[in-house]
């Protein structure tokens, strides 16, 4: 009897939590926001085949602007997930780019603060990711780069995942169960003295879940950055970006709005990168700075991202010059 009651409270509270809390920040359902826009954009006739992982883990809960203590039976010790991810990008022409990107999740956990609680994990394929880029104005003398881009995450991982028959919250799914629509901007300026900048932004609209266990919308996503790199050698480039990330309300059934799920978030992300003739290891260390929650809300303690990127060029001589030129003009650490 005792494990029956222990079962319906934690199914309860799980219920709630999903609605009521965003616990977004942590751990999202389907693939997280990159924080790097350098590999949005492949030069022509290049591939570039990346493996990324990424590990994110949360341990505070804020209200508004503020870190707050809180106590309730579901509340949450920590969450954290190990997220893989490989992408193949190819440059068609000069000016467009295609990426995929398919995600897995090695685990979402969640662990309770209290006993009573059994802790929560689930695994599996996220979404994947098609993107389009198309380089709107390059300009090679001032080394200038804009490129507008297009994508589309289908899910296509497994959703509504269940353990001993209690449903997991939202945000625990790998895939995010809904099509998800993104248009957005990439910008590249050379600077003196081996300095340049990137600047990556996008506005993310989520299609409405009409699952077994859901009907549901996310909040819709902006993000916005500005990267600034130094290329300390030949081999090496150093950078620190700074992101903006906006999460607007999600939405139940009969389109009510939910209260508590909105949230604003800035972070600092240094990172490096190494060349290795036309291998590239980037690794970064995400830190949120300021974070801004309706109601009460787990947030990011920090992410750590890895990626090895290979870059594989189907160049003539007459293309192989222009690449020299362009990288002269735009020194992209990974095209």
């Amino acid at each position: 009897m005792r494990n029956i009651f222990l079962k319906i409270l934690l199914c309860t509270a799980i219920i709630s939590l999903s609605f009521n809390h965003s616990f977004g920040q942590c751990c999202g359902a389907g693939n997280p926001i990159s924080v790097s826009g350098l590999d949005n954009t492949t030069d022509k006739n290049n591939l570039k085949i990346g493996l990324n992982y990424r590990y994110n883990y949360s341990n505070r809960y804020f209200e508004n602007t503020k870190k707050t203590d809180i106590d309730f039976p579901a509340v949450l010790d920590n969450s954290n997930y190990n997220y893989l991810s490989l992408n193949v990008g190819y440059g068609i022409t000069e000016r467009l780019s295609v990426k995929a990107d398919l995600g897995f999740y090695i685990n979402k956990t969640e662990n309770f603060k209290h006993e009573g609680f059994d802790n929560l994990t689930a695994h599996g394929l996220g979404d994947l990711d098609i993107n389009i880029s198309y380089k709107a104005y390059l300009n090679k003398k001032k080394g200038i780069e804009l490129a507008p881009f297009v994508s589309v995450k289908f899910p296509i991982g497994k959703f509504d995942q269940e353990v001993d028959d209690i449903k997991l919250p939202i945000t625990m799914q790998p895939s995010s169960g809904s099509f998800r629509y993104t248009g957005g901007i990439f910008f590249y300026a050379n600077l003196p003295n081996d300095f340049f900048l990137t600047s990556f932004n996008f506005f993310e609209y989520a299609q409405r879940i009409k699952s077994k266990n859901f009907d549901y919308k996310f909040g819709n996503t902006l993000y916005l950055s500005v990267d600034a790199n130094y290329k300390a050698f030949r081999f090496l480039t150093v950078g620190l970006q700074a992101g903006y990330e906006y999460k607007g309300r999600s939405q139940r059934e009969n389109n009510q709005e939910l209260y508590g799920t909105g949230y604003h978030v800035i972070s600092l992300t240094p990172h490096l990168t190494f060349k290795i003739k036309q291998t590239y290891i980037a690794c970064s260390g995400e830190i949120p700075v300021f974070h801004k929650v309706e109601e009460i809300q787990l947030v990011n303690t920090f992410a750590l991202r890895l990626s090895v990127i290979q870059n594989i060029q189907f160049k003539n001589k007459k293309d192989r010059q222009k690449q020299k030129e362009n990288d002269a003009c735009c020194p992209n650490p990974i095209n």
